[in-house]
């Protein structure tokens, strides 16, 4: 064999090692894509843990800072071949600085959804939403001492980089303190996500709020905003970190004026 067909076939099998070197750069980099859009999907059936701090800053007649750390477990169940029920709970430790400072549980809200198994680019869940009357101490000021329930809707569509979709949610209060006011109250939740190359994205989620019995000036909370995030490896393990900031362009007249949301999501065996 002359030594031009040996060149020729070490360039070959050089070239054939590298292509496949490449695909399988390329197949990780689509996997870690998948799961990053897999862990921004709240209907996704996997297991998370989120740890989401809101300081809310501006709050009050001294303009301090309001701030919720909000542990938020998702958790799927099978019911069927065809259908899901995914528990999302959200347990908010709250730092109240006014009228008197305090630090305590606040109320504890619980969604249970119903999800097909079976979607596309498209995925829809539905069923009841819960608060609970948990506030402790003076954080009963900024709680509702009432017991509610109500509807909650999800979708989600994803398509290319992009995963977007909402959470929406309505309360009313049906017992609880007679000396507190009924609760009538929604939440909408944009879930806007751009993903970017090695687990990196771009994401904006506000949590926008209307209570229905407070008048014109006091009814809205509707913060406008966005950060970045990043998914990565920890051991054998995958979470996220994201940070968001966001201005209020409509708040109660005590209410905050911006905020700074920082969420570590841990991604766990199902």
């Amino acid at each position: 064999m002359t030594m031009a067909r040996l060149a020729t076939l070490a360039l070959a099998g050089l070239l054939v090692l590298t292509s496949a070197v490449a695909a399988e750069e390329a197949g990780e980099k689509d996997a870690l894509t998948e799961l990053a859009k897999q862990e921004q999907n709240p209907l996704a059936r996997i297991i998370r843990l989120q740890l989401e701090d809101n300081a809310q800053f501006g709050f009050g007649p001294d303009n301090e800072v309001l701030n919720f750390l909000r542990i938020q477990p998702v958790i799927p169940f099978d019911l069927s071949e065809d259908w899901s029920l995914i528990a999302r709970p959200v347990i908010p430790i709250v730092h109240q600085p006014w009228p008197e400072s305090a630090d305590g549980l606040g109320d504890i809200g619980l969604q249970l959804l119903l999800s097909p198994e079976k979607s596309g680019k498209f995925i829809w869940g539905a069923g009841p939403a819960f608060l609970f009357p948990t506030a402790t101490g003076k954080i009963k000021f900024i709680s509702t001492e009432k017991w509610s329930a109500g509807p909650a809707v999800v979708g989600v569509y994803t398509s290319g980089p992009w995963v977007v979709g909402a959470i929406v949610n309505q309360l009313w209060s049906f017992a609880g303190d007679d000396s507190r006011p009924d609760v009538s109250a929604m939440t909408l939740r944009p879930v806007i996500n751009y993903n970017l190359p090695d687990g990196w994205y771009l994401t904006s989620s506000p949590s926008i709020a209307a209570n229905w019995k407070a008048d014109n000036d006091n009814r809205w909370l509707v913060p406008l905003g966005g950060g970045v995030a990043k998914l990565f490896p920890i051991g054998s393990k995958w979470m996220s970190i994201s940070l968001e900031a966001f201005y209020h362009v409509k708040s109660p007249e005590i209410g905050p004026d911006w905020q700074l949301r920082l969420q570590l999501t841990f991604l766990l065996p199902k």
